[in-house]
């Protein structure tokens, strides 16, 4: 009876250990990858926006050149394809002869500040197709209805979900590059591919759980 009593005891500690376990992974949170200072090269280019592959989408960076120590200060676009830091061509005059090393100072991380993601977002999905395909998104690309994107209204831009449909089982991966959706109630606007993949276009909205793989860039 000692023994059988010892077991039940041990049952019920190893429960309440799993139980705590679960709590602990549901609540974990994941954070962006935001350092304060890079140190880089610099170098101009053609366009109106300064891009670079090492920050958050739309971080407010100062961009010094440490050969003269002048600097610039303006919104930073993510570009996976650009080394270093991209500038303008007409900050020339103020930051120098290029390519020149730069120091980059993190003043807002991305566009909102935004550093961290939840573990799981669970709630109703709905998604957006005409009139905005093709508009820019607030990532910075046009929008495709066609490619896996999400819209979100405050996850940092650049973070990458596995969205789940519970009621077939159908499941996704797309990328955050808009905020929204802006109807009370939803959580996810999903692109129209995303939604045609999940099952969701003919009912036009639906429960789902997304589970946050990268949080941001």
């Amino acid at each position: 009876m000692r023994i059988f009593l010892l077991f039940l005891i041990f049952l019920s500690g190893c429960s309440v250990t799993v139980r705590e376990r679960k709590e602990i992974q549901t609540s974990q949170r994941l954070t962006v990858n935001c350092p304060s200072h890079i140190y880089t090269k610099g170098y101009y280019c053609t366009g109106d926006r300064a891009k670079s592959k090492l920050i958050q989408p739309w971080s407010k960076v100062k961009i010094t050149n440490v050969r003269n120590y002048k600097s610039i200060t303006l919104a930073v676009m993510y570009d996976k394809d650009t080394e270093g830091v991209c500038v303008p061509e007409r900050y020339s005059h103020i930051l120098g002869q290029a390519p020149f090393p730069a120091r980059l100072d993190i003043e807002r991380c991305g566009r909102e500040g935004t550093k961290d993601c939840p573990s799981k977002i669970e709630g109703v999905a709905s998604y957006y197709a005409e009139p905005y395909h093709n508009r820019e998104s607030t990532y910075g690309i046009p929008y495709d209805m066609y490619g896996m994107y999400a819209a979100h209204k405050s996850l940092p831009l650049g973070t990458l979900l596995r969205v789940v449909n519970p009621r077939n089982g159908k499941e996704v991966i797309v990328k955050v590059i808009d905020r929204g959706p802006f109807k009370e109630g939803r959580v996810l606007d999903l692109s129209y591919e995303a939604a045609k993949k999940l099952g969701i276009v003919e009912r036009g909205e639906e429960h789902v759980v997304a589970y946050v793989l990268r949080c941001g860039e």
